[in-house]
C-alpha cells in the first residue's frame, strides 16, 4: 500500500528525524467536518508544548482548511494520500504508525468513526489507525441527530471496547443550526486529555 506526504512545493519532501528534545510524536487526523479549521489551534498548541506533530488529512477535510496551513503550523509535511509514496521513505503510513506515541483524530465525523469501527484502510488515516499500537483519542464533531443515531452509538461502543478513548462532543449551537450535542469540544480539553494519555503510556 502506498502513501503520500505533500508539501506545497514538493511531493517528495521527507519527514525529518525526531529531535532528542521532542516530548512525544502525535499524529493528528483531520476529517471532513466544518470544525476542521479548529485543528490549526490543536496543532499549534501541541507543537508549542514540545511535541512532534504530523498531520494526516482526509480528502474532505481540505474543503474546510488548507493543507498549507496545517503543514506550516506542524513544521512537517502533510500526509494526504497513498499515491506518491517513495519506496523506503520515512513518510509512509506504516512509518508514521510505528513512530506515533498518540493518534488523535479531531474533528472526527460520523463517517470517519464508522470507517474506524469497521476497519477500513483505504486512506492514510484509517490505515495508520489499523497499523499503530499507539493510543487512539477521538474528538467527534457532527450534527446532534447523527451523534445520537443508533448506528453511531454502536460504532462508538465498538471502538471503546477496543480501548479507543473519546472526548466530547459538547453541547451548543451547531453549524447546521441545531442546538444540542455534537460540537467539537474545546481545544484545551482535547490537549489535556491527550497529554494525560501520553503520560499513562510512558508509565
Amino acid at each position: 500500500m502506498n502513501s503520500q506526504a505533500l508539501s506545497s512545493s514538493s511531493a517528495t519532501t521527507r519527514i525529518p528525524a525526531i529531535s532528542s528534545t521532542s516530548h512525544h510524536t502525535i499524529i493528528i487526523g483531520v476529517t471532513g467536518s466544518i470544525a476542521a479549521y479548529k485543528a490549526a489551534e490543536l496543532v499549534s498548541q501541541l507543537r508549542q508544548r514540545g511535541h512532534q506533530i504530523f498531520v494526516v488529512m482526509t480528502s474532505d477535510s481540505k474543503n474546510f482548511i488548507t493543507p498549507l496551513t496545517l503543514q506550516t503550523l506542524s513544521g512537517n509535511p502533510l500526509v494526504e494520500n497513498f499515491s506518491d509514496e517513495i519506496p523506503g521513505s520515512s513518510c509512509g503510513h506504516i512509518a508514521l504508525a510505528d513512530r506515533a506515541d498518540l493518534l488523535l483524530i479531531a474533528p472526527a465525523t460520523a463517517s470517519a468513526i464508522a470507517r474506524l469501527a469497521y476497519g477500513f484502510s483505504d486512506d492514510p488515516l484509517s490505515a495508520i489507525a489499523l497499523a499503530t499500537r499507539a493510543p487512539l483519542l477521538i474528538a467527534p464533531a457532527m450534527n446532534g441527530n447523527m451523534w445520537e443515531h443508533p448506528a453511531t452509538c454502536e460504532n462508538v461502543e465498538r471502538l471503546r471496547s477496543r480501548g479507543v478513548q473519546f472526548i466530547g462532543p459538547s453541547l451548543g449551537l451547531l453549524a447546521c443550526g441545531y442546538e444540542g450535542s455534537g460540537r467539537l469540544i474545546e481545544s484545551s480539553a482535547i490537549i489535556d486529555c491527550a497529554e494525560k494519555l501520553l503520560t499513562q503510556k510512558v508509565v
